[in-house]
């Protein structure tokens, strides 16, 4: 009996480890300073992802600026320039008509003003 208790305790031990360290090595993976840098540069990124569609030369190169290009596409930036850089990298990532791409944006943009406190809470912890 005791041993069914002791190994049900490192069961659940080995899974909260394994849940926390898999979860950080996955959230590193997309903060390379690749990513970063263009997240930072979203006109290189737009050319360098665009470029990538049509004839991948480095594949590390490629990864890199589709995750920025994803990242832009679902920015929370509802600035004049942030909607902008949103629509043009939605055009790229995404195949929707531009009444979509332009209909999804001002509802994203309206859902952020009116976050609920657990969304807010969340977006604190990233």
């Amino acid at each position: 009996m005791r041993f069914r208790y002791i190994a049900l305790a490192g069961i659940i031990m080995l899974t909260g480890v394994s849940f926390k360290l898999l979860s950080g090595i996955f959230s590193q993976l997309r903060k390379t300073p690749e990513i970063r840098f263009y997240k930072d540069h979203p006109d290189l990124t737009y050319t360098v992802f665009n470029g990538c569609k049509s004839a991948p030369v480095n594949v590390d190169e490629c990864y890199a600026a589709y995750n920025a290009a994803v990242y832009l596409a679902d920015s929370a930036d509802c600035s004049t320039e942030g909607r902008e850089i949103k629509r043009e990298f939605k055009r790229l990532v995404e195949h929707s008509k531009e009444e979509n791409i332009t209909e999804e944006i001002n509802a994203d943009c309206n859902a952020n003003k009116n976050k609920s406190f657990f969304a807010k809470l969340m977006e604190e912890s990233k």
